[in-house]
C-alpha cells in the first residue's frame, strides 16, 4: 500500500468521523503536502510521524489531539516564510471549525501545532511527545539522515550554498547545544545519541 493510500485509509478511519466534509478536507491537505517544492515536508513525513505516534501512543494523555496536530503541523510550508507553523495552525482552525471536536480540543491542537516551532521546552507530556516525534528524523540511521539533509537542501534550492551552509550550521548547532534534544524518556533513550552523532557528523561536513 502506498503512503498516500495508507494515509487516506487512516484519515477515513480516524479523522473523517469528526468532519462534515472529510473528503474535501483530505483532498486539500493531500494537495498541499504534495506541492512540488516539498522534498521532506511531505505526506511521507506525516506517515513517519504517525508511525512514531502509534508506537508511543500509550504516553499521550490525549492521543487524538496529538494525532490531529501531526496531520496538520506542516500543511502550510513555504521555505521562504517564517510563519508556516502559525499558518498551519490557522488552517486547522478553519477546516475543523465545524468538526465535532470540543472547543478545548480545537484550541489544544492549535497550541500543539505552534509547539512544532520548538520555541521553548514542552510544558506537558503531549507537547513533549509531539515535539520529539517531529524531530524523530534527527535520530534515524545515518543513511536516512543523509537523505533528510539532501531533501532539506532541495527545499532551499533558492538559497546560495554559502548562505545555506551558514544557516544550516546554526540550526544544527542549536540542537547540539540543547541540554536534551528529546524530552520524553522513551525517545531520548532511543534517539538522543544517534541524533547527536548525525548532527556532529553533518556539522563536520558543512564546515569542511
Amino acid at each position: 500500500m502506498t503512503t498516500v493510500s495508507a494515509l487516506q485509509q487512516r484519515w477515513h478511519t480516524t479523522v473523517a468521523p469528526l468532519l462534515p466534509e472529510p473528503d474535501a478536507t483530505w483532498q486539500q491537505l493531500a494537495t498541499l503536502y504534495s506541492e512540488p517544492h516539498r522534498h521532506y515536508h511531505t505526506l511521507d513525513h506525516v506517515a513517519a510521524c504517525l508511525k512514531w505516534l502509534d508506537h508511543y501512543r500509550h504516553l499521550a494523555d490525549d492521543p487524538l489531539t496529538v494525532e490531529l496536530a501531526l496531520w496538520a503541523h506542516d500543511v502550510v510550508y513555504d521555505p521562504r516564510a517564517s510563519d508556516n507553523e502559525a499558518r498551519s495552525a490557522d488552517w486547522f482552525a478553519e477546516h475543523f471549525a465545524s468538526s465535532t471536536l470540543t472547543k478545548d480540543q480545537k484550541n489544544r491542537v492549535h497550541t500543539l501545532i505552534l509547539a512544532t516551532i520548538h520555541p521553548h521546552p514542552p510544558t506537558d507530556m503531549d507537547m513533549a511527545l509531539l515535539q520529539d516525534i517531529d524531530l524523530g528524523i534527527l535520530g534515524s540511521d545515518a543513511e536516512l539522515y543523509d537523505c533528510y539533509e539532501v531533501w532539506i537542501r532541495q527545499e532551499y534550492a533558492f538559497v546560495s550554498e554559502e548562505a545555506f551552509g551558514e544557516g544550516r550550521r546554526a540550526v544544527l548547532q542549536g540542537f547540539l547545544d540543547s541540554q536534551v534534544i528529546y524530552h520524553t524518556l522513551a525517545l531520548r533513550e532511543k534517539l538522543e545519541l544517534p541524533a547527536r552523532n548525525n548532527l556532529s557528523r553533518t556539522l563536520v561536513k558543512l564546515r569542511g
